[in-house]
């Protein structure tokens, strides 16, 4: 394969003088279009703030205008609280307020919570992990990072 070479008339010019010219005009030019884009963000939040205090006055004008008439209606008083559900012996009296909330919470006002205790020791337990070995997944990434070169 031959190599090919580009003749052009344009040559370099490794002065000093050029190269500091060139970082000047185009640190210049980046902070100029930067300071121009400031200050067409800062005028059309000037705006926008003008704008925005107009209707605003005119929303205070309407409302000023008449008030709003108020249909006041009786409601009958809130019915007795419901005793908490009965703590067993070893749950304290915020566990029984926590998990009430989360039931009222998750199933809405007809829920009764009828009793809480804790969970057999059984129960407690932590299951053992069903997988014995590797995962697959989790293999193949050992192996694909581990082969040698």
């Amino acid at each position: 394969m031959d190599l090919y070479s580009l003749s052009t008339s344009i040559i370099p010019d490794p002065s000093v003088e050029f190269t500091a010219t060139l970082i000047i005009a185009g640190l210049s030019v980046v902070l100029g279009v930067l300071a121009l884009l400031i200050a067409v963000v800062k005028i059309y939040g000037i705006i926008v703030t003008k704008l925005q205090g107009v209707s605003m006055r005119k929303h205070k004008k309407k409302s000023n205008t008449a008030p709003p008439e108020l249909n006041i209606v009786n409601t009958p008083p809130p019915a007795p609280a419901k005793p908490a559900a009965p703590a067993v012996q070893g749950v304290s009296e915020e566990i029984v307020a926590a998990i009430s909330a989360a039931v009222y919470m998750m199933e809405g006002e007809g829920a009764v919570v009828t009793s809480i205790a804790p969970a057999p020791a059984a129960a407690r337990r932590q299951a053992p992990n069903p997988i014995t070995r590797r995962n697959p997944w989790a293999f193949a990434a050992v192996t694909e990072n581990t082969r040698p070169f």
